[in-house]
């Protein structure tokens, strides 16, 4: 076994002769170190020239996909553009104005409610209206029924008297004006105040003269009249026109009082009378 040792120690040496120079020559150590530094340089030149092909073929492709995410974001803006201008346009109201939808229903709503508003006063006046027609139309009735009861305690019931045969002679006297025109006078002369217009047969048209009439206010002229009337025996034979009815009231009053006949007949307004020998006069009641 010690021998086994001895041949295994002795090949051993052997082999470290051959491989390994030997320590104490420094140019041979140096050249090895060189060569492997020098083919490290040469890997590590390799492998940094394809380092930057590899960097430059990513950088190519990165900026193709910038360019291409550039583009790409263009066209949206575009495209955004577009849309806004179309939305715009379809919101652009009649005085070409666009108007924002939240401020239209806004506004419509406001209007809506003034419109209510408005209705709202409109039904209370017509309300109030119709209120004071009715109170005005339950015055009017109210003033009605008082009318008709007061012109019901005012009627007077009478019946027209009959006529009578003419038995005097008439004394004519027109009632025009307001005012008393007599054919003849208290005198027995042509009463001034009468305009004759002379025809044939001794008729003639008697045309009144407006304001020269006797007036029913001077009563003494009137009583000596009527009593002329009563000394001839004759009767008032009254014509009287539209605008004279209380003047012949009154007058018939004082044809009462002093007790003479009269009969009357009522005239057309532009209407004028002829006398005649051959005519008529109205008959007493």
């Amino acid at each position: 076994m010690f021998g086994g040792i001895i041949l295994i120690s002795c090949l051993l040496a052997l082999l470290t002769h051959h491989n390994t120079p030997p320590p104490g020559d420094p140019t041979e150590t140096t050249a090895t170190q060189g060569r492997l530094l020098a083919e490290r340089l040469d890997a590590a030149r390799t492998e940094l020239a394809g380092l930057k092909k590899l960097s430059k073929k990513m950088k190519d492709t990165g900026e193709d996909k910038l360019q291409a995410l550039i583009q790409e974001r263009d066209e949206l803006r575009a495209t955004q553009e577009r849309l806004r201008k179309l939305q715009a346009t379809q919101m652009t109201s009649a005085d070409g104005t666009s108007k924002d939808p939240a401020g239209d229903i806004a506004e419509l709503r406001a209007e809506v409610k003034a419109l209510d508003m408005r209705a709202a006063d409109a039904k209370a006046r017509k309300e109030a209206a119709q209120k004071k027609g009715r109170d005005l139309a339950a015055k009017v009735q109210s003033i009605r029924s008082q009318i008709t009861a007061s012109e019901a305690r005012q009627t007077e019931h009478v019946r027209f008297p009959k006529e009578r045969e003419i038995t005097k002679p008439p004394m004519n006297i027109l009632l025009k004006y307001g005012a008393l025109y007599p054919l003849m006078d208290a005198s027995g002369d042509k009463f001034p105040g009468l305009t004759r217009v002379e025809k044939a047969d001794e008729a003639f048209d008697a045309i009144p003269k407006k304001s020269e009439g006797i007036a029913m206010t001077d009563i003494a002229a009137v009583r000596r009249l009527l009593a002329s009337f009563q000394r001839w025996g004759g009767y008032v034979s009254l014509n009287v026109y539209p605008d004279s009815y209380e003047t012949f009231r009154a007058l018939k009053e004082l044809i009462l009082e002093v007790g003479l006949d009269y009969g009357f007949d009522v005239i057309p307004e532009h209407f004028i009378i002829t006398f005649s020998p051959k005519g008529t006069s109205p008959a007493p009641l």
